[in-house]
C-alpha cells in the first residue's frame, strides 16, 4: 500500500445472500459511527463478483454501485471493489486478461478508486495452457496481479487474496511454501495480500505469527478476519466482541478487515468492539508521537499504555446496541437513513477513553472467572409504548442473547457455565444419594431456561423487525433446545417415566444440531429406550484404577500423548522423530527436578493398559524460567535438523505464578465413553485439589493446544476458565481453576 493508513472495517466476503444496497449505506453509517474507514465488496454469491466475473454490471446495478461509492466517499470510508476470477480464469489468456482489464474499468468510471484481486477457495490445478507459460501456479497468480496493478496506474490501495490464505493451508509449512514464497518475491511491493492468521478462522493472532508471515511474505499483510463469519455454518451465529488480536498487532499489520456474520442486523456489537480497538490503537500512536517529540524530562508527562479489555469494550458497546431494538425498521429495510453528527463533539473519542487503564493494572481485569461488568445503573427499553403489557429489554437481556452465540471457539462465559452446570445435573443424578444439591443445581437450571425463554417473549415485541427477523430461527432454536433439557431434568427426576422424546427410539432429524445447541444435545439420550441413562460402572469394561506413576509408564506416556495432540501438520516430522511431540510437551516435566510424583497419576482400563494420566508441577514458575531452558537445550542437541522454533519457550505472566502457582496437565484417551471420562475427570481433580489445598494451594493453571478443541472441552467440563492473556504464543490457551 503506498499510504501508511491502517485500514480498519468490514469485507463483505461470506458465502451466501449478499447485503442489499440500504444495508450496505447502514453499513456505512455504523462504520462512521464506530470510527472504522473501509469496506471491501466481495460478497461471494454476488454472480458477477464471482461465478460470473466477466460480466459487466447492468445501468441499474452500475448505478447502484455508483451511490454506494460516494456514499462511503461522503463518510470518508475507503470502498474497495473486489473481484474474483479464480474459480475459470485461464491466467495465460489475454482475451482473459482484457476482460479482468474491463470489469475494473466498468467500476473505475463510476468512481471506484480502491481494489482487490481475489484467489480465495479455488482449485490450484492450472489448465494445459497456463502449464505452458507459468512455471507454478504462484507464477501465474503473479503475473496477472501485476499486470493489472500497472493498468490501474498502482492504485493507493490494491489487494491481493492468495489461494494459500492461512498457515493451515501451507504445504509442507508456513516456511516452506513454495507458493507463498513466490508471491512474496514475485509481487509488487506495493500490493498488499489478505491473511487469516494461523488457521481460517482464528482464535488468536499474535506478533510471533504475523512477524513470520510478514518475512515470508516480504511485507506486512492485511488480516481478513472471519472470527465473527458464519457461513461455514448456518446453525452457528458469532455475536460476542472482537477479541484474541492485542493492539500490538497494529505495527505489523496494514490493516483489520472483518468478514462478520451474514445476518447483517446481528454484526453490531463486533463492528462496535473493532472500533473502539481501533480508536485505541490511534490513541497509543499518539501518545507514541507526543512522547517521541517530547524532548524536556518533565515529570508531569507519564507514559501511558492503554489497552483493550474485553469486558468493558463488550459492556459498551451493549448499551450502544440496546436503543437499536427498538427503532422501527422493517423486515425489507425500508428505514430511513439516520441523520448523521458530523460535528467535532458528535466525532469525539470521548467515550472510549473511559474505557482505558494502565499496562500495570491488566492483571487485575481479570478475574479466576471472568464474566462481563455490569453497570450499577440498569439500562431500560421500552419496547412497545401503547401497550398495556409493557415489555422491556434491559442491557442484561442483551448480553445474554450475545453470550447464546458468541464466538466460534467459546460460548459466552455465564452461558458456558450453564453448560457445564447441565453437564453436571446430566450424568450425577443418584436416586441412592441425597439429591438436595442436585435438586437445588437443578432448579437454577430451569431459571435459566425460563430467562431466555423470557428473551425470546421480548424480542417477539421490538419494532426492529429486521433485527427480530435476523435472529429469530437462531433463539427460537436455542429456547427449544433448553427447554428441553430443563425437561429432561423433571423426567429423570420422576422416575424416569416413559416419554415421547426421551430413549424413545424414534429420533427425529432435528435432534442433530451444530453451535451450543449441539452441545446440549449430545448429552441428551436420544437413543432406543432400552438403553441406560448412565453407563454400566460395575461392569469389567468399565473399570478404571487410578494410581502413581512409576517411571516404567513414560514410554506409555509417551504413546499416549503422541496419539492425542497429534496436529496433521506435523506429520512428516514424526515419521522422522516418532518420540518430538512427546519430548516438547511432557518430557521436560518427567525430566524436573519440580516435578511433584505424589501428585502424578496414570489411569488404567481393565486391560492394565494406560488411558490417561496427570502431571502436576508445584513450581511453575521455576520450572518456566529456569529448568525449561536447560530442556531445550537438550531437544535442540537431540534433534539438531529441526526448527529451533519448534521447541518454543512457554512463560505466563507473572500474576498466573502468583495466582495459580501449580501447574496441572491432563492427558486422557477422548475415545472413552463420554460419561465415563467426565467422572474419571471429576475423580482426579478431586483427589489433586484435595492434596494439592493441603499443601496450602487455592489454584492450578494448564496450558494447551487451542487446536486440540476435544481436550479443551474436557478442561471446561472440570471447572477450568479461559483465561485471556495480553500477548498469548501462538496456538496455546491458558486456562485456570480455583478451589
Amino acid at each position: 500500500m503506498k499510504t501508511n493508513d491502517f485500514l480498519c472495517g468490514v469485507i463483505e466476503g461470506y458465502y451466501g445472500r449478499p447485503w442489499s444496497f440500504n444495508q450496505r449505506k447502514a453499513l456505512f453509517e455504523y462504520c462512521l459511527r464506530f470510527g472504522l474507514n473501509t469496506y471491501v465488496y466481495a460478497p461471494k454469491d454476488d454472480a458477477k463478483h464471482r461465478s460470473r466475473w466477466r460480466d459487466l454490471y447492468t445501468n441499474e446495478e452500475s448505478n447502484e454501485l455508483a451511490q454506494l461509492i460516494h456514499t462511503a466517499k461522503q463518510f470518508g470510508i475507503n470502498f474497495v471493489y473486489a473481484l474474483s476470477p479464480g474459480l475459470d480464469i485461464t491466467y495465460s489468456s489475454e482475451k482473459d486478461l482484457t476482460t479482468l482489464k474491463q470489469k475494473f474499468h466498468q467500476l473505475s468510471t463510476i468512481g471506484c478508486e480502491h481494489w482487490a484481486l481475489l484467489f480465495d477457495d479455488i482449485e490450484s490445478e492450472m489448465s494445459q495452457q497456463d502449464k505452458e507459460n507459468f512455471p507454478s501456479f504462484a507464477h501465474a497468480h503473479v503475473a496477472i496481479t501485476n499486470q493489472l496493478y500497472d493498468y490501474l496506474n498502482k492504485p493507493n490501495i490494491f489487494i491481493f487474496c492468495p489461494t494459500v490464505y492461512c498457515s493451515r493451508m501451507a504445504k509442507p509449512s508456513l516456511e516452506k511454501s513454495s507458493y507463498l514464497q513466490t508471491i512474496g518475491n514475485g509481487l509488487h511491493t506495493d500490493i498488499d495480500i489478505f491473511w487469516t492468521g494461523p488457521k481460517v478462522v482464528s482464535r488468536r493472532i499474535t506478533m510471533s505469527h504475523l512477524l513470520s508471515i510478514n518475512n515470508i511474505l516480504k511485507r506486512r499483510v492485511t488480516i481478513w478476519d472471519n472470527l465473527n463469519a458464519n457461513d461455514y455454518d448456518q446453525r452457528r451465529l458469532c455475536m460476542g466482541p472482537f477479541s484474541g488480536r492485542s493492539l500490538n498487532i497494529s505495527r505489523r499489520i496494514c490493516g483489520m478487515l472483518l468478514n462478520p456474520n451474514c445476518e447483517f442486523e446481528l454484526n453490531f456489537i463486533p463492528l462496535h468492539t473493532l472500533g473502539q480497538w481501533f480508536q485505541l490503537i490511534k490513541i497509543n500512536e499518539k501518545q507514541d508521537q507526543f512522547d517521541d517529540d517530547d524532548d524536556d524530562d518533565d515529570d508531569n508527562n507519564i507514559e501511558t499504555s492503554e489497552i483493550y479489555q474485553i469486558d468493558k469494550v463488550f459492556h459498551k458497546s451493549l448499551i450502544d446496541w440496546l436503543p437499536e431494538f427498538n427503532k422501527i425498521k422493517s423486515a425489507n429495510d425500508s428505514q430511513q437513513i439516520v441523520k448523521i453528527d458530523n460535528s467535532p463533539q458528535g466525532m469525539s473519542p470521548k467515550s472510549v477513553t473511559s474505557l482505558l487503564i494502565n499496562d500495570e493494572d491488566s492483571q487485575e481485569s481479570i478475574n479466576e472467572n471472568p464474566t462481563c461488568s455490569s453497570s450499577s445503573k440498569t439500562h431500560i427499553m421500552e419496547c412497545d409504548h401503547n401497550n398495556t403489557n409493557n415489555i422491556y429489554l434491559t442491557i442484561d437481556d442483551i448480553r445474554l442473547l450475545v453470550e447464546l452465540f458468541y464466538l466460534p471457539y467459546q460460548h459466552g462465559p455465564n452461558i458456558q457455565q450453564v453448560f457445564i452446570d447441565f453437564y453436571w445435573l446430566r450424568f450425577n443424578y443418584n436416586q441412592d444419594q441425597n439429591l438436595n444439591d442436585w435438586r437445588c443445581r437443578a432448579s437454577v437450571f430451569h431459571d435459566n431456561a425460563k430467562d431466555i425463554s423470557r428473551l425470546l417473549q421480548k424480542l417477539v415485541a421490538i419494532h426492529n423487525r429486521a433485527l427480530l427477523y435476523d435472529v429469530y430461527n437462531y433463539i427460537n432454536d436455542i429456547n427449544s433446545t433448553i427447554n428441553l433439557c430443563s425437561k429432561y431434568l423433571y423426567w429423570i427426576d420422576n422416575n424416569q417415566r416413559r416419554s415421547s422424546v426421551f430413549m424413545s427410539g424414534d429420533e427425529e432429524p432435528w435432534s442433530k444440531r451444530g453451535g451450543l445447541a449441539g452441545d446440549f444435545l449430545n448429552l441428551l439420550p436420544l437413543g432406543d429406550f432400552q438403553s441406560l441413562i448412565k453407563s454400566e460402572f460395575n461392569s469389567l469394561s468399565n473399570v478404571f484404577i487410578i494410581r502413581p506413576i512409576t517411571s516404567n509408564d513414560h514410554a506409555s506416556m509417551y504413546a499416549l500423548c503422541t496419539t492425542i495432540c497429534y496436529q496433521d501438520d506435523i506429520d512428516d516430522l514424526l515419521n522422522q522423530h516418532s518420540q518430538i511431540l512427546a519430548d516438547k510437551l511432557i518430557g521436560g516435566y518427567l525430566s524436573s527436578s519440580l516435578n511433584n510424583s505424589d501428585l502424578c497419576y496414570a489411569i488404567d482400563n481393565n486391560e492394565d493398559n494406560l488411558c490417561g494420566f496427570v502431571l502436576t508441577i508445584n513450581e511453575s514458575e521455576k520450572h518456566d524460567k529456569f529448568i525449561q531452558t536447560k530442556w531445550i537445550d537438550e531437544l535442540h542437541q537431540k534433534y539438531p535438523n529441526v526448527d529451533q522454533n519448534f521447541f518454543e519457550l512457554i512463560e505466563c505472566p507473572q500474576w498466573i505464578y502468583d495466582r495459580y502457582c501449580v501447574r496441572v496437565q491432563i492427558f486422557i484417551d477422548l475415545t472413552i465413553k463420554t460419561d465415563a471420562i467426565y467422572h474419571l475427570g471429576n475423580k482426579l481433580m478431586k483427589i489433586l485439589m484435595k492434596k494439592l489445598s493441603q499443601q496450602g494451594c487455592d489454584g492450578c493453571h494448564a496450558l494447551l493446544d487451542e487446536r486440540n478443541v476435544a481436550l479443551h472441552q474436557f478442561y471446561l467440563y472440570l471447572g477450568f476458565t479461559d483465561i485471556p492473556i495480553i500477548d498469548q504464543n501462538d496456538h496455546i490457551i491458558l486456562l485456570g481453576k480455583k478451589f
